[in-house]
């Protein structure tokens, strides 16, 4: 049953405030986006459809899942500032206290004297040895003047109120801890002004499947001359986009890490579990900065997103949401999609414009200049099987001498900068795919399974998710291809899936600058949008069309 809630409801058992009755109710799936639906209703007699206002809560069949166990949170130890502005400090060094004799009214000094008085040090630049009086420091300033009682220590990047929260990164020694603030900022701090607070350790979430989900009415357009209501919303872990993270910096970090510090910079708390599969088998690869951005966009945003970041799963059930590693799940390869006698049944797209074949990596050097490759460019394995190099200017974050982000005390060093830059130039090739036409395949399998030579395909639909891998053929044209489900389409009343998007990337690519040639001083720091030629010459269909099935 379609069931409608109030907007503060926390329990979804049972019918609901109401039970609808729709004529038509549909969700659309997007990988590592968009979750909405769609419905429409009557106005019925007996006032099921006054429930259908905007922030109420619909539930809803959906394609069926099965999400494996995932954890929240990572193993941390968090400690509290026990004394007030306390420093936090670049290194494990403070000031060294600096004591002289104790100012005496019965000594005879000389200028340039050093005496302590009153917890404060002072020097000595006059003194009359003949006077009735002895002048008490800092009683005439004509004789005395306050010097330092201290030499400097490690520089302070932060002073600390008591309560503040910090995590354990390691004990240095007898005297020192290396933290971290819930902001990012790492530094060492004194052991005996910070004490145990308790120990993060991550919860499973055990294993689930889902059916149904909730999704939140965001807009209702009431038609009175055709009787109908037409909605649209939201799922419900949509309401990460009303929560803001208040400051994280992280370097190299886990997903598991990366979740944790966001989460627990949220501004005001959040319903569900943020969790995550990928807890001690995968390297700490997030480093940026979040300030002031909903939770949503740490998930979800094609540049700092932590599901873009680690070529990861997003999975939704209600509240809860799962960052999840795509090599788990059912493996669906050899789900088969052939075109038969339906011709509108499929769909095929293959698009260049976005094509990259040459990356030229940049950072910088020690005194702030572009650095590049003695060789300029790495170039994609198929490179040459184009009429024309596609250009891109490739943006490393690294400076020579400066901190390499390991979280260690080392800085890069210009050999190490320059294969860190080559690694990530391959990268776009290997895990981006900008060498390889962007394919799209659109499948009407409500079309194809209502026909009797593709009945078989309704087995199908029904156990297909988002992710999957699904492989299309089409003999007449030359289709044959393993894809992504990149989109899904649902009708909630017949339990079916309608349509499907299938894409050889799941992901818009965010890359930077392309073109035929890069001039002379034409590359910047900031990244910039990607973009390539409008087209390729006809005579080069057949070299696009051999690599496709790479």
């Amino acid at each position: 049953m379609i069931c409608v809630y109030y907007g503060t409801e926390t329990s979804f058992g049972g019918n609901g405030d109401a039970v609808l009755v729709p004529t038509a109710a549909s969700v659309r799936q997007v990988a590592g986006g968009e979750y909405s639906f769609t419905m429409e209703h009557p106005i019925d007699p007996w006032g099921k459809w006054k429930y259908l206002v905007r922030e109420n809560i619909v539930k809803l069949p959906v394609p069926k899942e099965i999400i494996q166990p995932a954890y929240v949170g990572a193993d941390t130890d968090v400690y509290a500032v026990t004394v007030n502005n306390a420093a936090l400090r670049e290194e494990p060094s403070e000031p060294t206290t600096i004591t002289y004799t104790s100012w005496s009214s019965s000594q005879i000094y000389s200028v340039g004297s050093k005496v302590s008085y009153n917890y404060r040090n002072y020097r000595c630049v006059y003194f009359d040895s003949s006077s009735a009086e002895m002048m008490v420091p800092p009683a005439n300033s004509s004789w005395w003047t306050q010097i330092a009682r201290q030499t400097s220590g490690a520089a302070v990047l932060a002073t600390l109120k008591t309560g503040a929260k910090l995590y354990l990164i390691s004990s240095y020694d007898s005297n020192w801890y290396q933290m971290e603030t819930t902001y990012g900022l790492q530094g060492y701090i004194k052991k005996n002004q910070v004490q145990f607070d308790h120990r993060i350790t991550p919860q499973e979430l055990q294993a689930r499947t889902i059916t149904e989900q909730l999704f939140r009415i965001k807009e209702v357009s009431v038609d009175r001359k055709s009787g109908m209501v037409n909605v649209s919303g939201n799922h419900l872990s949509n309401d990460l986009n009303g929560v803001l993270v208040q400051e994280v910096k992280l370097s190299k970090a886990t997903p598991a890490m990366a979740i944790g510090r966001i989460t627990e910079a949220f501004m005001q708390n959040y319903r569900g579990n943020i969790a995550t599969d990928m807890t001690t088998d995968i390297d700490g690869t997030y480093t940026g900065e979040i300030k002031l951005k909903n939770g949503m966009f740490c998930l979800m945003d094609p540049d700092k997103g932590i599901v873009h970041n680690f070529n990861a799963k997003l999975t939704r059930d209600n509240w809860d949401i799962f960052v999840m590693s795509r090599s788990a799940g059912i493996d669906t390869q050899a789900y088969e999609i052939r075109y038969g006698h339906n011709v509108n049944g499929i769909i095929w797209k293959v698009n260049t414009s976005n094509l990259i074949t040459r990356v030229v990596p940049v950072a910088k050097k020690e005194n702030g200049e572009s650095l590049y490759l003695p060789e300029l460019y790495v170039d994609s394995p198929y490179v040459n099987n184009y009429p024309v190099v596609y250009m891109e200017a490739l943006n490393v974050k690294g400076q020579v001498g400066k901190d390499d982000g390991t979280g260690t005390d080392t800085n890069w060093t210009e050999s190490a900068l320059l294969e860190e830059m080559r690694t990530k130039a391959e990268e776009r090739f290997s895990v981006n795919l900008v060498d390889i036409p962007e394919t799209d395949v659109t499948v009407q399998l409500e079309q194809l399974e209502d026909t009797v030579e593709f009945a078989w395909l309704k087995e199908y639909a029904e156990t297909l998710n988002l992710y999957d891998e699904v492989t299309v053929k089409d003999p007449d044209i030359g289709l044959n291809i393993t894809l992504y489900v990149k989109e899904i389409e649902y009708d909630s009343i017949r339990k079916k899936i309608t349509g499907l998007k299938l894409s050889n990337r799941l992901y818009d690519d965010e890359g930077n600058v392309a073109g035929y040639n890069i001039m002379n001083g034409a590359l910047t720091e900031n990244k910039l949008s990607n973009s390539a030629s409008d087209y390729l010459v006809s005579d080069a269909v057949n070299q696009v069309l051999s690599i496709i099935t790479v």
